[in-house]
């Protein structure tokens, strides 16, 4: 775009909900569980563990992700909820299911880059 272009109207993020979705993705199992959602829309915590650990292990990535009850654990205590707050997904606890909700244009468009972003340096290890 060069100067004399006017941006897209899409409603902007302000920079508390920046922040937000910045920090809610900067942990690795809730970009896996982001970009699953986004394929599949919901999931039970089971089925979202299981990718976490299927993912970080064909990653080759040695870390605690790679135990399938500390991560069933971590999602459901930590992971999830973090999604919920930043409202990106709704998190049912009592039937243990995720729901990616309906995102605003401006909040789909960044946590797009931050997954290509995220892949981009996959790729490059």
């Amino acid at each position: 775009m060069n100067q004399h272009e006017q941006p897209a109207k899409t409603p902007q993020l302000s920079s508390e909900q920046l922040d937000t979705l910045l920090r809610a993705l900067a942990a690795e199992p809730r970009r896996m569980i982001y970009t699953y959602l986004a394929e599949h829309d919901s999931a039970t915590i089971a089925e979202l563990t299981d990718v976490v650990v299927g993912w970080t292990k064909a990653r080759r990535r040695a870390t605690d992700a790679c135990n399938w009850d500390e991560t069933r654990t971590a999602l459901h205590h930590r992971h999830l909820p973090v999604l919920a707050a930043a409202g990106i997904v709704s998190y049912d606890a009592d039937q243990q299911t995720a729901t990616l909700v309906s995102l605003p244009p401006s909040t789909a468009e960044v946590l797009a880059t931050i997954l290509e972003l995220d892949g981009e340096t996959d790729h490059g290890d």
